[in-house]
């Protein structure tokens, strides 16, 4: 499991992600922010982009995933 402020790279968002929980920034092969929001035993929960802007000048070969917070934890409701 990814650490707050960790990186991780690699080819495959959805893999990446796999069993790890929290809020993460991914940049993507073409240069596209997004702020990804991972379930343990989910992988994606939400995928939304950060704006429409792509990076100057920075076009990475793969995924780049940073972690940059947990999730609160989620209370059942009694029915």
């Amino acid at each position: 499991m990814l650490k707050i402020n960790e990186t991780a790279t690699g080819f495959d968002l959805a893999e990446m992600l796999h069993g790890e929980s929290g809020l993460f920034e991914a940049i993507a092969p073409s240069g596209e922010r997004f702020q990804v929001v991972s379930r343990a035993g989910y992988s994606i929960a939400n995928l939304r982009p950060y704006s429409k802007d792509l990076l100057q000048g920075h076009q990475p070969v793969a995924w780049r995933v940073r972690k940059i917070g947990e999730l609160r934890l989620e209370q059942e409701t009694v029915a």
